[in-house]
């Protein structure tokens, strides 16, 4: 299955029901199942701020904590970036030219699995638990 490293507290903002875009600066074309590894870099000031802000706690570093179906890749234009909620656009990097990848069917997973990340897309093979 095919995963991504995102940083926490946008990991957790997916399992929360906070997020359902992911923004890149680059497009994919895989579609279908999807893992989202939480980094293990700490939060910076700006992402203690957000975390304080929606109230996200217990945050999982270093760990993949959620299955998804990633069913579309976005580019980013105005319009797109004006039919999206406060929440949506606090959970990512909007600017035009870049692209939102979507997530549906979010499943956290009942038994986070401890592994390291990747820069881009890589290949996780491991039991979901």
């Amino acid at each position: 299955m095919k995963a991504l490293t995102i940083w926490q507290p946008y990991a957790q903002a997916f399992a929360l029901g906070l997020k359902k875009y992911e923004t890149r600066s680059w497009p994919t074309k895989h579609r279908g199942k999807i893992a989202i590894h939480a980094s293990v870099k700490p939060l910076s000031a700006e992402l203690k701020f957000l975390s304080e802000k929606y109230n996200i706690k217990d945050l999982l570093f270093g760990q993949v904590i959620i299955i998804a179906d990633l069913t579309d890749c976005i580019l980013i234009t105005e319009d797109f970036i004006k039919a999206q909620s406060q929440t949506e656009i606090d959970f990512g990097d909007w600017r035009i030219g870049r692209y939102a990848w979507k997530l549906e069917n979010i499943r956290p997973l009942t038994k986070p699995q401890k592994i390291s990340g990747k820069q881009g897309l890589w290949n996780w093979n491991e039991e979901i638990k």
